[in-house]
């Protein structure tokens, strides 16, 4: 089977978390009161799909396109976890309180 296309699809599966969590996390916001980071959700879904086609349309004469779909999924999957730990980082400390 090949590499690249199970890149490109994790990427794709990604990116619908991105999605889900961006749906949460803007309708936990509302009820918080919380500033608007769910757009880093958005951000980074737009990050993570262009890794995904960057890396199903790796183009064979760009010796470097696989390098830069890693760093764009990287990127978006690194401003899903800011905007993780700015809505959900309270859950966190009250587990470790007990």
């Amino acid at each position: 089977m090949n590499l690249e296309l199970i890149d490109s699809v994790s990427f794709l599966l990604f990116t619908i978390v991105l999605y889900f969590l961006s749906v949460l996390s803007k309708r936990f916001g509302e009820v918080m009161g919380i500033r608007k980071y769910y757009y880093l959700y958005y951000a980074g879904m737009l990050f993570t799909f262009a890794g995904s086609l960057m890396m199903s349309l790796s183009i064979t004469d760009f010796e470097n396109s696989r390098l830069f779909g890693y760093a764009f999924f990287s990127v978006g999957l690194t401003l899903g976890l800011l905007a993780s730990i700015k809505y959900w980082g309270w859950l966190i400390k009250e587990i470790i309180k007990g």
